[in-house]
């Protein structure tokens, strides 16, 4: 079995999740480990987009031998891909990389996604900090692919590539090309129309094509079509995934970084709707932005909470805003919901979730009853 392992802060999920069905379409059976998760816990673990299921992730769960959530998943993981004999498994970091058990494994690659500020109280205070728990991942004489960074965070990556005679490829902003139809191309593959077609997709996309034309370098049969074909088809729950239906907009952004992401395709793809938030965020994560957010792109926001330790209360997270920004309070997902539909009536007004990964399970399982 070989490994391909994704490290950063923004866009691990979405980054793994394409790599790995552009293998599967490939005809490589490939595993997926990713967290976390949307709306159910098998999710963490899939093969060729087939989550395990339920008997198999208890029969194994009896059997790990580590402690913590994460690392029980992981290591149920790797069982359930060797019993199933996946050819490739695509792993997801978790917070860091230095510690994280997929660095421990011998890896194909190693994928660097966006860097940028998040879990600071573990992690360090600056970006640079960040990034030097992520790039230790990097092997001697490995390969890495690294998405557009910030110009210190590049540079800690190339500097520590060329230390460890890593070999890099790095992922250019100019190198991506959007057409008026909301399409992109990336070197060898063109005209790709996403699922979800925003600013971060198609940088996410744009590394997982690098991924896959490396991999071809090292022998694997992966075709044009079938890059194309996988990204075509894959779908990314909450990850600005917008139900025309209900006309709501459901995203996990939930740091600085993220919520710039959002406001960018609120701006330049939505700019034309009326809208309102309903947000939630746990503790840990820097939602400032939400206020700058709010000032420019929604008229109310519906400030909710989750039973969660570590999420903040309706109250705590109001406090983010400006004192003139209107808001209300909202005991949890399914209230904000019911509290913005009444607000709404009958008018055009979308409704955007943000701020958490696990508010957008919360909404999409209240919407998709």
């Amino acid at each position: 079995m070989k490994f391909v392992q994704i490290v950063g802060t923004k866009g691990k999920g979405s980054t793994s999740t394409y790599i790995a069905n552009i293998l599967s379409a490939a005809g490589y059976k490939t595993g997926l480990f990713v967290s976390p998760h949307i709306q159910v816990e098998n999710e963490r673990i899939s093969i060729d987009g087939k989550n395990i299921p339920d008997d198999a992730l208890s029969r194994y769960m009896k059997k790990t031998t580590v402690s913590g959530y994460f690392r029980k998943f992981f290591q149920v993981a790797i069982m359930w891909f060797h019993e199933q004999k996946v050819d490739v498994a695509v792993m997801e970091t978790g917070m860091g990389g230095r510690y994280d058990p997929a660095t421990e494994l011998d890896v194909m690659q190693l994928i660097i996604t966006k860097i940028g500020m998040d879990h600071m109280n573990v992690l360090g205070d600056t970006v640079q900090k960040i990034a030097l728990e992520k790039i230790a991942a990097v092997r001697m004489k490995g390969e890495v692919i690294s998405a557009p960074q910030v110009p210190e965070v590049s540079t800690l990556i190339r500097t520590t590539s060329y230390l460890r005679k890593a070999q890099l490829t790095e992922v250019h902003p100019e190198d991506i090309k959007v057409n008026e139809d909301r399409s992109f191309s990336y070197g060898e593959i063109h005209d790709v129309m996403l699922q979800n077609p925003t600013s971060l997709q198609y940088v996410n996309a744009s590394v997982a094509i690098a991924s896959a034309l490396n991999l071809r370098k090292r022998g694997f049969n992966i075709s044009g079509d079938a890059i194309k074909e996988a990204l075509e088809g894959t779908f990314l729950l909450g990850r600005q995934q917008y139900l025309e239906k209900e006309n709501v907009l459901v995203d996990g952004a939930h740091n600085v970084d993220s919520l710039r992401f959002l406001h960018d395709t609120l701006r330049n793809v939505y700019g034309e709707k009326r809208k309102v938030l309903i947000c939630a965020a746990l503790r840990d994560k820097d939602v400032s932005y939400f206020n700058e957010m709010a000032r420019d792109q929604f008229e109310k926001v519906f400030v909710s909470q989750m039973d969660y330790e570590r999420c903040f209360s309706n109250s705590e997270l109001a406090g983010v805003f400006d004192d003139d920004i209107p808001r209300e309070l909202c005991t949890d997902t399914a209230d904000a919901y019911s509290k913005a539909r009444e607000y709404i009536g009958d008018r055009d007004i979308m409704i955007v979730f943000a701020g958490s990964i696990y508010q957008a399970g919360e909404a999409l399982d209240l919407l998709t009853k």
